[in-house]
């Protein structure tokens, strides 16, 4: 059996580790926390329809994070939305959408509610983010490297852009927390040619990780077809 968590114990979860309290509605895994221990640097992956069943069910052709895995944790992670945005700000707020009432990617420049990102870069943490260029700019002033990427209609070339500017953060500012967001799966599905992109991509964003790093994979809803689907996949390891 799995270990069920909620998305609300993600951001909890990574101020632990980075050594700062966050009060939220969620809580710290232990199991990350104590995998973690000497981390000093976290990268959240959020893999867009990342849903827990349907990963264990093509695991096989997610060659490198299966691998990843294999070495690290993977808990079935409940997911309260089925939207993108309202989930990824539960992820990063510790809250159910209901209490931080982003709905929408505009709903972000007008919150009030206190994100992991903002309040690690307050307290001295060197903070990132890499995502499509409406949803990173809603963190402009607030944290320290924001890298907007246009939204075109190629979502592997846009992932791929994801990814370059991901490697090229952590290769350049080596932040205590960066957050980035992959939707490849989201747009064509866990067809072979998807899942061997994002793989491919998680691959190299790893690879790029400087040692005493935590990489955290974490989908924002299930599939859009898997409408009774509760639960994502979330999957932790170590550098």
């Amino acid at each position: 059996m799995f270990e069920i968590v909620k998305q609300i114990d993600v951001a909890p979860t990574i101020a632990e580790i980075l050594g700062f309290k966050f009060p939220c509605d969620g809580k710290p895994i232990n199991k990350i926390v104590k995998l973690s221990k000497h981390c000093n640097h976290i990268v959240l992956l959020i893999v867009d329809s990342l849903g827990f069943k349907e990963y264990i069910k093509q695991k096989i052709f997610f060659k490198f994070i299966s691998k990843a895995e294999s070495y690290g944790l993977l808990f079935k992670c409940l997911s309260y939305s089925y939207y993108t945005t309202p989930s990824i700000a539960t992820l990063l707020c510790g809250l159910k959408p209901e209490k931080h009432n982003v709905w929408k990617t505009e709903d972000a420049y007008k919150s009030t509610v206190k994100n992991i990102l903002v309040v690690a870069t307050k307290l001295g943490y060197k903070t990132a983010v890499i995502m499509e260029k409406l949803g990173a700019l809603s963190f402009q002033n607030r944290i320290n490297i924001v890298k907007p990427i246009e939204n075109i209609s190629n979502i592997k070339k846009f992932d791929t852009a994801i990814c370059s500017e991901t490697i090229s953060t952590i290769d350049n500012f080596s932040p205590n927390l960066i957050v980035a967001h992959l939707r490849t799966l989201d747009k064509l599905g866990f067809n072979h040619e998807a899942i061997f992109h994002i793989d491919s991509i998680i691959e190299k964003i790893t690879k790029t990780c400087k040692p005493k790093t935590l990489v955290l994979l974490c989908g924002d809803h299930p599939p859009h077809n898997m409408k009774k689907e509760k639960f994502v996949a979330l999957i932790a390891f170590t550098i």
